[in-house]
């Protein structure tokens, strides 16, 4: 139990200090890549950032965690402005996420370059969501209803991305 409750503190001061670092940074990313975690954390995006970054380029990956007392919004908000390259990776569960879906309006709203990575999803799913595979997300968000006044601004987001040009990737299994 220790080294269990050992381990989850060195995280947690691991993301607090990352966290610090991003807000005393103002303006130090190259680029910020939004994704849904359980879909292409260890996979995708993990290796893109791990390209990246052997490239000395400042890249920014965001846990879907938060520490107590951090600000976790606005740190999302100043690593999308600071960032001159955005890199949105689409994946089945990427709408269950509030926090993709806020993030994808904040990047779009951004002047920086947006990169639309289409992972194990078609663009057609994002211009028809009642049709494909983030129908059954926007009807939990609905339902939740905690939610109602942001559910358009997603679905204009995610239409107004499935019209741009963006890497499909398929699963080869």
């Amino acid at each position: 139990m220790a080294s269990s409750s050992s381990s989850h503190q060195r995280n947690a001061f691991s993301r607090t200090n990352k966290m610090r670092e991003v807000e005393e940074s103002s303006g130090s990313f190259d680029v910020f890549i939004n994704h849904e975690g359980p879909d292409v954390k260890q996979t995708l995006a993990t290796q893109i950032y791990n390209f990246l970054k052997e490239r000395d380029i400042q890249v920014f990956v965001d846990s879907q965690e938060t520490t107590l007392g951090e600000s976790f919004h606005s740190i999302i908000e100043t690593a999308i402005s600071s960032a001159s390259v955005l890199i949105a990776i689409f994946s089945k569960k990427y709408a269950e996420s509030t926090w993709c879906l806020a993030e994808l309006v904040l990047m779009l709203q951004s002047k920086a370059k947006i990169i639309h990575v289409f992972y194990e999803v078609e663009p057609w799913e994002l211009r028809h969501i009642e049709k494909g595979v983030y129908a059954e997300a926007f009807r939990k968000h609905e339902s939740d209803k905690r939610h109602l006044d942001k559910i358009e601004k997603w679905k204009e987001a995610l239409q107004q991305v499935s019209y741009t040009a963006g890497h499909i990737f398929k699963n080869s299994e």
